[in-house]
């Protein structure tokens, strides 16, 4: 740049249309602003010839950029491309003078919008009927044609914009920003159809509703973060509403823990997603499955300890029934196997089952209950001995005359009261 360059870029300054703060600008983004502004400077000040190579070197874009920004330039009606390549800016302003000479000429009230086929022309008047009471500023018109010509959306897709914004009390007359970033959202999650869009609109509903559901689990109103994991859950795991919130209960309940966060119910979503898992039943048979997968190699650790030898087959398949069928926890199975030892030496898996059975005829399928059965039994075994032993006295038959011959009447007494000692576990009053 000479040194004369220089001072006129120094003094000089670059006029900006109002039409383009207030009816384009909007709808194009930053590297396109940043080139319609280079090149609206390099009109007045510099007579090379404006091309995407140029604009390229200039500006620091790659060259494929710069050729997207001047398509997204070229279909807003704010440049030229000449045949031979080369660029230049539409006089906008005279355009619009143009326009509005020819609407008075031919005696209409208000300018026809630009770029605008019948289809289009139908849908803004329908618009703008319904969501602007017939009176929809130019701002609005270019905002449907983009819509339209750049983000091809279709029409149902355009209308439903505007139904959506009025819902959420964002559809305000002079500015079009919550619009764009409604159909910006709506574009990267690949609404361009009538169809797709009840899609996401039904994605929406699905995460709406697991949202209210997890406030009342949480009490509280959800912040953005909260909502972010939501629709994690519901869009990217895939789902269903009630699912989040049975986890929440679950966690609480049958896991005991006193607070649960969106981080750890995040975790146990994964590995139910990764499992297949989408609704609340699938996840109840899951978590069961896992239960009593968990129970039968903590149930088949204690018969190792207590038995002390390598379980076979039969062993492994009472465990199996025990874990996944009756339901048997550690405890009791630990008290029935104590019980036993108390008056048998070897002691079998199939013997504890017969116990752990005989407790469950008999309504003891708790440990406090078998304790209470095992402390009955005890007492009427008692009272038998008792029973027999003043018999005895009272001169009856003695139970045991066949022994006599072999040992004698006090040594067969001792003998009974030991052997029921080592039945009842304790001594005999």
């Amino acid at each position: 740049m000479t040194a004369e360059d220089r001072d006129k870029l120094l003094l000089s300054d670059t006029q900006v249309p109002d039409l383009f703060i207030t009816q384009y600008m909007s709808s194009l983004n930053g590297a396109s602003i940043q080139i319609y502004l280079f090149m609206l400077m390099n009109r007045s000040f510099s007579k090379t010839k404006m091309t995407a190579e140029f604009l390229s070197r200039k500006l620091g874009f790659q060259e494929a950029e710069v050729e997207e920004q001047l398509f997204y330039l070229t279909s807003a009606g704010l440049l030229e491309r000449g045949k031979d390549g080369s660029l230049s800016l539409v006089d906008i302003k005279a355009r619009e003078v143009d326009r509005y000479i020819e609407s008075k000429k031919n005696g209409e009230e208000e300018m026809p919008p630009q770029h605008r086929d019948a289809a289009m022309e139908r849908l803004s008047r329908s618009i703008s009927d319904t969501f602007f009471m017939g009176h929809m500023s130019f701002i609005w018109q270019r905002f449907i044609d983009d819509s339209a010509s750049i983000h091809k959306l279709d029409s149902v897709v355009i209308y439903s914009l505007f139904d959506e914004l009025q819902k959420r009390g964002k559809l305000l007359n002079k500015n079009t920003r919550p619009a764009e970033e409604l159909r910006d959202e709506w574009c990267k999650r690949g609404v361009h159809s009538e169809a797709e869009l009840e899609r996401v609109l039904e994605d929406d509903r699905r995460v709406k509703e697991c949202t209210a559901a997890m406030g009342k689990k949480k009490r509280k109103a959800l912040d953005g973060v909260d909502i972010e994991f939501i629709q994690t859950w519901i869009l990217v795991y895939k789902m269903e509403p009630d699912v989040p919130p049975y986890l929440y209960s679950f966690l609480r309940k049958d896991k005991n823990k006193e607070t649960v966060t969106f981080k750890q119910m995040d975790e146990v979503l994964q590995e139910w997603f990764a499992h297949n898992i989408h609704d609340v039943e699938g996840a109840k048979n899951y978590e069961q499955k896992k239960q009593n997968s968990d129970r039968t190699a903590a149930l088949t650790t204690l018969c190792g300890e207590l038995f002390r030898k390598k379980l076979d087959g039969m062993d492994l398949e009472i465990i199996e029934r025990w874990a996944n069928t009756e339901g048997w926890e550690e405890p009791i199975i630990r008290y029935a196997y104590e019980v036993l030892h108390r008056f048998m030496g070897a002691i079998t898996l199939a013997q504890v089952d017969e116990r752990l059975t005989l407790w469950k005829e008999n309504g003891a399928a708790t440990l406090t209950k078998a304790r209470q059965f095992e402390s009955e039994q005890k007492k009427k075994n008692k009272e038998a001995y008792h029973e027999r032993k003043t018999v005895s006295a009272s001169g009856a038959a003695d139970p045991t005359p066949y022994m006599e011959k072999e040992y004698s009447k006090e040594h067969l007494e001792q003998k009974e009261k030991d052997d029921l000692d080592d039945l009842l576990g304790g001594d005999v009053e």
